[in-house]
């Protein structure tokens, strides 16, 4: 984890549904690891207003917030067939079936500095073409180039911007396509996982706690679980989560020995809340609460745990 505290970071969030937990997690736990080379982020929600659903309109969303100087993003990373992290998942326009990936910024790149004719635009939009995983080539729709230069120029021409926490999948595995995005986009520094990640959540109404026996052949039923266990000397409560699923599609199984897990939502998932341990009623539950996660080895690391910053790399231009 970072060795200090940035404040006020505006979290940017993809509109797909899919995130629809991501502002939910962050209004309730609002600390976000840094990579160990940097600040941890205390981070907070804009309206709902600010979340993007095309590369356009993230830009033009960072401009609104270039003068927070960090912004963090949540979208989903691209991976080619054998998992290489390519880009983002995000149309550059709306309608596009191009996204942010090393020949598109690459292309976004070389105008840096240079102010291109309507000719220029046309030319290249002309001579570019992608071919899909069924061989069929799309050319790059007309307007595409002119529109995205005209927002990224506008966002460098600030000089606030400085600093990008990307939380997509793998994408810093991909140091070239993170150095491309941060020049494209004018920044000092861009930081994203090398790894999956994931945000996941107990929904309500919450499970019900086991007692020993029970929470013991819970774990011998999700032999694939991690156990956590609370740090203290005397009768330690215990936390078991098996993370199913790959990618964007994950569920979970869930089990705890007793109905406080707010010791497991102060250590491992954010210090300092105002989680309320348990639900309220004659039949109280574990009190729902939703975590981030990140793909290590065969297993998973949640975020107040050392192996997760481990996993973010921070690139510069």
């Amino acid at each position: 984890m970072g060795y200090g505290l940035r404040s006020d970071v505006p979290a940017l969030v993809n509109r797909d549904r899919q995130f629809d937990i991501v502002p939910d997690h962050y209004r309730a736990f609002s600390l976000e690891p840094g990579p160990n080379s940097s600040l941890d982020l205390n981070v907070y929600l804009p309206p709902q207003n600010a979340r993007f659903g095309t590369f356009l309109e993230l830009i033009q969303q960072l401009n609104t917030f270039a003068n927070q100087e960090t912004v963090l993003v949540v979208n989903h990373g691209m991976s080619g067939q054998n998992d290489d992290p390519l880009g983002l998942i995000l149309p550059l326009t709306s309608g596009s079936a191009w996204n942010p990936e090393e020949y598109s910024l690459g292309v976004l790149a070389g105008f840096v500095g240079k102010n291109p004719s309507d000719a220029e635009y046309a030319d290249k939009e002309k001579n570019s073409s992608m071919e899909t995983a069924q061989h069929q080539k799309i050319p790059m729709p007309a307007g595409t180039l002119k529109t995205l230069d005209i927002a990224l120029r506008a966002l460098r021409a600030k000089k606030l911007l400085k600093r990008l926490e990307l939380r997509a999948c793998n994408l810093g595995g991909n140091p070239a396509v993170m150095k491309l995005l941060a020049q494209v986009l004018g920044l000092d520094a861009i930081v994203a996982p090398q790894v999956h990640m994931f945000y996941l959540r107990l929904t309500p109404p919450g499970p019900l706690p086991s007692d020993s026996a029970g929470f013991a052949n819970w774990q011998r039923n999700h032999r694939q679980a991690r156990i956590f266990t609370q740090n203290v000397t005397s009768n330690p409560r215990h936390v078991g989560i098996q993370v199913i699923g790959r990618h964007s599609a994950r569920t979970m199984e869930f089990s705890s020995d007793n109905i406080d897990a707010k010791w497991f939502v102060d250590k491992f998932v954010c210090p300092g809340n105002n989680y309320v341990p348990r639900t309220s009623g004659r039949d109280a539950r574990v009190s729902p609460f939703s975590f981030s996660g990140m793909d290590v080895g065969n297993s998973f690391v949640l975020a107040q745990e050392d192996d997760y910053a481990n996993q973010l790399v921070e690139v510069t231009p």
